[in-house]
């Protein structure tokens, strides 16, 4: 089969990116011919080719018209099926809030594949999908990639906190004395903290616990890590035989108005108290046995044939109205604060420049000084930011944001 698969970009280490690499190569070695098309290629373009498959920037440099469109990203996955109009395509969908990745609606996409139940059950009820063209194919860990297997401790000693996005500089000194308090270690990796890893099979070895979400956890239980859920603001809980399907259903990820659990001391005293050296390893067993790529694969090989089978039909252009005018509705928005998003940088910049140190010490006598009413400007936001503070006070951040990002239709 020829497969043309879409990426926003292959530059950064990153969920979605690894995703498509992963998939790529898994589908390739299965004997299916594959070209990524990707608008930005970088360093992680490159794991592709001694697998051959080809990456390119461009439609017109794809080789040939693809039997298939394993989509990732609505723009990239549309532009594709604009090019090859008579090709049908599944949509694989890494997340329902970003933006970027919200499913297009399109008749010749006959899957839409999401890596958790939770995720079927939202994006059916809030874009209105077909419940029969959507399907899920569970998160999964590249065994071969986390080969080695820890052999879990009798006590926890070294954690890791395993994000990309970060925390919050609460939940963050909240999760720090925590494990001082009870006398764990913590390191910290992720782009948040500028040391992301392009090769956590090498790290996570050498941890007993790991907090983590989504594809990260999973990673980490492969290795043979006890694993805590956690998202910004909220803790989850220490994944177990007992609760891992639960957990599996929400992709290892605290939902937002399901619980009010805080990350501090006493959450994490309580799910550490829980820790078993034996569950933890048959938790681990689980995964390597029920979430591996290979599962992934044979399941979307499944959902390749479905969607050749049922062939093409309708008009091709015609069929991108309801995307164009999805597009209308929201993109304007998107320029609008894009735009101010200038203005904000240019203003963060000059606060920055006011915090940097004075180039000279000030030897001037004090007679020959002005008042300190004449040297003392009058507000520290720029004339060219926009920002008008109201007269005797520098504004607060809610207010350069309000004239920054006013309100639609003010």
């Amino acid at each position: 089969m020829r497969l043309l698969m879409t990426q926003r970009e292959l530059v950064g280490f990153h969920g979605s990116e690894m995703v498509t690499v992963e998939v790529a190569r898994e589908m390739a070695e299965r004997g299916h011919e594959i070209t990524v098309f990707s608008p930005r290629l970088g360093r992680v373009a490159k794991l592709l080719w001694p697998s051959g498959v080809r990456t390119v920037s461009r439609l017109d440099e794809v080789p040939w018209t693809p039997d298939l469109i394993h989509a990732h990203h609505h723009l990239p996955a549309m532009a594709a099926m604009a090019r090859f109009e008579r090709t049908p395509a599944i949509y694989y969908c890494h997340g329902a809030i970003p933006w970027v990745e919200q499913p297009p609606m399109h008749e010749r996409i006959r899957w839409y594949v999401m890596m958790c139940d939770w995720m079927v059950r939202r994006v059916i009820a809030e874009f209105g999908l077909d419940p029969g063209r959507v399907a899920c194919v569970p998160n999964f860990v590249n065994t071969t990639r986390f080969s080695e297997v820890r052999v879990p401790p009798a006590q926890l000693r070294r954690a890791l906190l395993f994000q990309s996005s970060g925390l919050a500089a609460n939940d963050l000194s909240q999760l720090e004395s925590g494990c001082a308090a009870l006398g764990l270690e913590l390191d910290k990796i992720g782009a948040a903290y500028g040391n992301a890893q392009s090769r956590p099979e090498m790290l996570l070895q050498h941890y007993d616990l790991v907090f983590a979400s989504g594809k990260s956890a999973l990673e980490a239980m492969a290795t043979g890590c006890a694993v805590m859920t956690l998202a910004p603001t909220q803790a989850g809980a220490l994944v177990t035989t007992e609760n891992f399907d639960t957990w599996s259903f929400a992709n290892f990820a605290p939902r937002y108005y399901s619980g009010a659990t805080p990350i501090n001391e006493a959450w994490l005293r309580r799910e550490v108290a829980l820790y078993s050296a034996d569950d933890a390893a048959e938790v681990t067993a689980k995964v390597r046995r029920e979430r591996t790529l290979k599962a992934a694969g044979d399941q979307l090989e499944g959902l390749y044939r479905t969607a050749l089978e049922s062939g093409v039909s309708g008009t091709a252009s015609a069929s991108f109205a309801p995307y164009l005018e999805r597009m209308a509705s929201e993109v304007d928005t998107l320029w609008g604060e894009r735009e101010g998003m200038q203005a904000l940088r240019e203003h963060i910049a000059f606060l920055e420049s006011k915090l940097a140190p004075p180039a000279a010490v000030d030897i001037q006598p004090e007679s020959q000084k002005l008042p300190e009413s004449e040297t003392q400007p009058e507000s520290d936001i720029p004339p060219e930011s926009g920002v008008q503070p109201p007269a005797g006070k520098l504004p607060n951040l809610k207010d350069i944001f309000k004239s920054i990002f006013p309100k639609r239709g003010a």
